[in-house]
């Protein structure tokens, strides 16, 4: 007990630390994950590879004493990271999170630059939400609502696999299996101007890069979060993305929180530790809720 108060003491040290020196973010995610994993009744079944050529491998978070024949609905979380940094284990704080509002949580990873340039992340991505709606159903999980969300460059990947239906066709899977998508300031529609996003890229690909120019009129239901306060990546993603979905007859709400809200704080929103006057996963929930009634 002692231990786990220490840690929860550190926390908003940590996540102080986290909003100004990214180096550091790894270990104080850690710090609140232990936290976490220390206070909840999570269960987890670790390191499942989906692909293996590539020795990727994904987290399914579950709660202990869940029934087995009960079915639960399924949410893939793709984290963020700019492409080039993350790892499944620093958020069990998301998945603590959609468990305590009954969803089987799977998180995998995915490959990063300089190992994987575009559309490799994408890609890998279309072959994890594949592989969950294959085989989910022997961990519990309901492949009939199966839910899609990621923050910042995970809600690209997410969007990507929902609406660019190449990716789960190369899986041989069509992007019907996903109920609805939500995206957590995502920039689905930018163009690379820092030269580290125009090498993860590529110039050539600038335009096929941009989600809106893969729109069919088939795509899920979508929820697009994002706040005035959100520095890192514009709010233009949104307003583009939106846009586009409504002009191809799709399903799209829209939510806008304000200037205290900032790129970092909108993620650690998403775990009740952090929500006050805004609660992201609750407002994730409600509308995964209204797209499966």
């Amino acid at each position: 007990m002692k231990k786990l108060l220490l840690l929860i003491a550190l926390i908003p040290i940590a996540i102080l630390i986290f909003s100004f020196l990214k180096d550091s973010a790894a270990t104080e995610l850690k710090i609140l994950n232990t936290a976490i994993s220390l206070s909840s009744n999570l269960k987890v079944q670790k390191d499942i590879v989906f692909d293996a050529n590539k020795d990727l491998k994904l987290d399914i978070y579950s709660k202990k004493g869940w029934k087995a024949d009960t079915k639960r609905p399924v949410l893939v979380f793709f984290y963020g990271g700019g492409w080039r940094w993350g790892d499944k284990d620093y958020f069990t704080f998301v998945a603590d999170s959609f468990v305590d509002k009954g969803y089987l949580v799977v998180i995998p990873n995915y490959t990063l630059y300089p190992t994987a340039k575009y559309p490799e992340f994408v890609k890998d991505g279309a072959k994890a939400v594949a592989w969950v709606n294959q085989h989910i159903a022997k961990y519990g999980g309901d492949t009939e609502q199966l839910f899609i969300a990621g923050h910042s460059a995970g809600a690209y990947i997410a969007a990507m696999v929902a609406f660019n239906d190449q990716y789960l066709a190369a899986e041989h899977q069509p992007t019907s299996i996903i109920k609805a998508v939500a995206g957590i300031a995502g920039p689905y529609n930018f163009t690379p101007k820092e030269q580290q996003y125009i090498d993860i890229f590529g110039e050539e690909n600038f335009n096929d890069m941009r989600i809106e120019n893969h729109l069919n009129g088939n795509e899920p239901p979508a929820l697009l979060i994002h706040s005035e306060g959100d520095t890192t990546v514009g709010l233009f993603n949104q307003q583009i993305m939106a846009e586009a979905l409504t002009n191809n007859a799709d399903k799209v709400e829209t939510l806008i929180y304000g200037q205290k809200v900032t790129h970092v704080k909108i993620l650690m929103k998403l775990h009740p530790w952090f929500a006050k006057e805004v609660n992201v996963a609750e407002d994730i929930d409600n509308f995964f809720k209204r797209m499966s009634e």
